[in-house]
């Protein structure tokens, strides 16, 4: 690898890192530029796409997706005069490509959000019960994982036995089509319910359950490690593949730093970074699930429904601007009352403001009137899921967690000027606002560490001179205490009826 100014001391004086964050929204490109132990940032492309249907069968336009990769790397090589130095990949959780015997892609890789698992799930739950699951995975069973997934396409396509030759992670899918071999990373491995807990191997009792041959599954690799290199020689990075992954290695934690953090997005994860997995009965029943870190700790999590539905809101209203959005809620009244944000009936695609009112009239008997109202509504009721898992994850983690620590927050929801200052009421505690190119950034300094540019135990100083953060009190003129908890209790006395 070649490293732009190279000192006396054999250190990078200047270094560009491009991460390639895949959203399921739109591929961005972000140029991290290291210098004097700082990282700058640039977004210099990005490019909507979304999940299609294909004959009833929602899928990615991964053609589009790669376009966008393609002239992310151009854009950037453009704006710096020559080639990044490296490239890293990160996307969502979960979904998949399968290649034939010559590393062509059979079909378009399914979308988590389609149907296809709600008609065999049972099927695999009977094959493989949920803890048996859970010992052997850490995972959480739970229908969009890739492991319900590929249960269901070899049910509905036994044929895919004998025509697919390796499975690969959508992250590691996109390494590949630029030029990386055929290897998957630890952390997105760890998100398919198909891995031992801390992905050290590909579990051979899951992947009987599921009927899934042993022979698709890629060699298992350590993250923020060289994977490869395009034709035109540019070195590819394994960042930690998945989002969440790049965005908690952004907290610049040491690797036993036990810390409360939210990576808020399309979904939010709310979750705690702990060392090693947590497998115990109580971490079951909470709904937690155990995905690894870039730097290989764990991520001990709960996935809700976040920023999805705000972005279906502004879908069904044709309203881009989130920002005025915001604005408006923060000065309208509350409705007081909140919505259960993972109920199945926001899970698919469709009118999401009618649904939420649907929802609010059957509970409540009141419906928000107007956007504005109905923004307060979701930012509130993710407020409210954040303070129920913020103590589940408490109550799992015991003695490990400090009571009074902050929450970290980091992410899209970083940019929203009303969600730290509900989190932080509706969990009596403060909460750290950082960057909301955690993603980004993670994937970049992982990348720093692969070309042993920046050491490991140097990541927390480079972030304290890169990025700034803010400090939200847990209380505030917007969002009372008090309030939040009026409003758990009606949602806990409204779903238990």
């Amino acid at each position: 690898m070649s490293l732009s100014g190279a000192g006396p001391d054999g250190q990078a004086a200047e270094f560009h890192a491009l991460a390639l964050d895949l959203g399921s929204s739109s591929v961005r490109a972000v140029l991290g530029s290291y210098r004097q132990g700082a990282v700058s940032t640039e977004e210099v492309f990005r490019l909507h796409h979304q999940a299609v249907d294909d004959h009833g069968t929602l899928t990615w336009d991964l053609e589009r997706i790669m376009d966008g990769v393609r002239r992310s790397i151009a854009m950037a090589t453009q704006r710096l005069g020559r080639a990044p130095d490296s490239i890293g990949i990160d996307t969502w959780g979960v979904d998949y490509g399968l290649l034939d015997a010559h590393g062509e892609l059979l079909r378009a890789p399914r979308a988590y959000r389609d149907r296809r698992m709600a008609r065999w799930a049972a099927d695999l739950d009977r094959a493989l019960p949920a803890q048996t699951a859970w010992k052997e995975t850490g995972i959480l069973p739970q229908q969009i994982n890739t492991v319900y997934q590929l249960y269901a396409d070899l049910r509905q396509e036994p044929g895919l036995v004998d025509r697919v030759d390796r499975f690969l992670p959508l992250p590691d899918l996109v390494a590949h089509l630029l030029g990386a071999p055929v290897q998957a990373g630890r952390a997105i491995a760890s998100t398919t319910g198909l891995a031992s807990p801390g992905a050290r191997e590909w579990s051979p009792r899951v992947l009987q359950a599921a009927g899934i041959p042993e022979g698709w599954m890629p060699p298992l690799v350590d993250d923020a490690s060289v994977a490869g290199a395009t034709p035109e020689g540019i070195t590819i990075v394994r960042p930690g593949g998945h989002d969440t992954a790049c965005a908690v290695h952004a907290l610049g934690l040491a690797g036993d730093e036990v810390r409360l953090f939210i990576s808020s997005g399309s979904w939010s994860l709310i979750g705690a970074a702990v060392p090693n997995p947590v497998l115990d009965e109580a971490a079951l029943r909470a709904g937690l699930t155990n995905e690894v870190r870039t730097d290989g700790g764990i991520r001990l999590l709960r996935n809700l429904t976040g920023f999805w539905l705000l972005q279906e809101c502004q879908r069904a209203w044709h309203e881009p601007d989130t920002g005025a959005l915001v604005e408006a809620a923060g000065q309208c009244a509350s409705l007081g009352v909140v919505i259960d944000p993972d109920d199945e009936l926001f899970t698919t695609p469709g009118d999401m403001p009618d649904k939420i009112a649907q929802w609010c009239c059957s509970h409540y008997k009141v419906a928000p009137e107007g956007p504005a109202q109905m923004v307060r509504l979701i930012l509130e009721s993710l407020a409210c899921a954040h303070a129920a898992y913020a103590q589940g994850l408490q109550d799992v983690v015991g003695d490990q967690l400090d009571p009074a620590a902050p929450i970290h927050l980091v992410g899209g929801g970083a940019r929203n000027s009303l969600l730290p200052a509900m989190t932080a009421a509706a969990c009596h505690r403060r909460v750290i606002v950082g960057t909301p190119e955690a993603s980004a950034l993670g994937n970049i300094l992982a990348q720093l560490e692969a070309a042993e540019v920046l050491d490991p135990s140097a990541r927390g100083e480079v972030l304290r001179r890169s990025v700034g953060s803010v400090e939200v009190d847990a209380s505030g003129a917007i969002a009372d205490p008090g309030a939040f908890d009026a409003m758990r209790e009606r949602l806990g006395n409204a779903t238990a009826d």
